[in-house]
């Protein structure tokens, strides 16, 4: 028996020393044949890495376009079901109030928008105009770029942003328990209830609970029209080039009379000169009038 397991023994030990020897055999194959592709592969035909030409010096126009697409990245990023409330308040000197006004509405008008409150002001340094635009929320940045190309100067620029997300959720919350509550009730009414005062508990709370529907109702849309239509207050005015109005005087009693003496010494003055411009015709007058009466004289 132990002659018989010694030759198993051995048998089995030569069997896993072949074993062994094959698969290092197969080993060094392998390591020959990669080491024979490596040496047969044209670095300079088979590189697939970064070629020249696919290397690009990144210019202005290139650097706008992957800041545009990265913006547009950044505001598709943002949850569609957050609900914002943007506000802008702007004030601009233009060059002309009348035609500012009216291209400012055009852009507004192009834009689905309106104007809820205008007021108009001048004195005498100049014209203002103060108004509230009403913009859907997707056109707030358009219009607001709108209103700064026909400003001559900027004063300034605020926007701020409120988020009812919460508020909105929570309104929503309480009307759907309010809903739930109101059909649990009805359902009460129509079969549960059996007495007057049973039917009158049952009416008396369908009625407080649809007082807070309402209410609930009402500020939900309250909500949902200040995120749908973003608040823009604008401020231009054009200044006013100040003229000092003339200062009326009126001359006093002195003043009057020393002009009237003035004005009849020249009268004087003028007579005189007359006079002396006529002396020959007044000469021959005189000596005339002398003939005349010595003939008259002789007569008698």
């Amino acid at each position: 028996m132990n002659a018989i397991t010694l030759k198993r023994n051995v048998k089995s030990y030569l069997l896993l020393v072949l074993f062994l020897i094959s698969m290092s055999c197969n080993t060094s194959a392998d390591y020959k044949n990669e080491a024979i592709a490596l040496e047969n592969v044209d670095l300079r035909d088979d590189y697939d890495g970064v070629d020249d030409k696919d290397f690009k010096v990144e210019t202005d126009e290139s650097k706008g376009l992957i800041d545009t697409q990265t913006n547009q990245l950044r505001i598709s990023n943002i949850p569609k079901d957050l609900k914002i409330i943007k506000t802008a308040s702007t004030k601009y000197k233009v060059k002309n109030i009348e035609k500012a006004l009216s291209e400012i509405k055009e852009v507004m008008y192009l834009n689905g928008g309106y104007i809820s409150e205008l007021r108009y002001d001048k004195n005498y340094q100049e014209k203002q105009n103060r108004f509230t635009i009403k913009i859907p929320k997707e056109n707030f940045d358009i219009m607001l770029d709108g209103i700064q190309k026909f400003a001559e100067e900027t004063d300034f620029v605020t926007i701020s942003t409120t988020d009812v997300t919460e508020k909105y959720m929570d309104a929503q919350t309480r009307l759907q328990t309010r809903l739930e509550v109101k059909e649990r009730l009805e359902t009460v009414l129509r079969k549960n209830a059996r007495t007057i005062k049973d039917i009158l508990a049952t009416e008396n709370e369908l009625r407080v609970i649809q007082e807070e529907i309402e209410a609930a109702q009402g500020k939900i849309k309250y909500m949902s029209s200040r995120v749908a239509y973003s608040t823009i207050q604008v401020e231009i005015y054009e200044t006013i080039t100040f003229k000092e109005a003339p200062i009326s005087y009126e001359k006093g009693f002195g003043s009057k009379a020393k002009e009237g003496l003035l004005a009849g010494w020249n009268f004087i003055q003028n007579i005189a000169i007359a006079f002396i411009y006529i002396w020959p015709i007044l000469v021959l007058l005189i000596i005339g009038f002398v003939f005349y009466r010595r003939w008259r004289t002789s007569k008698k």
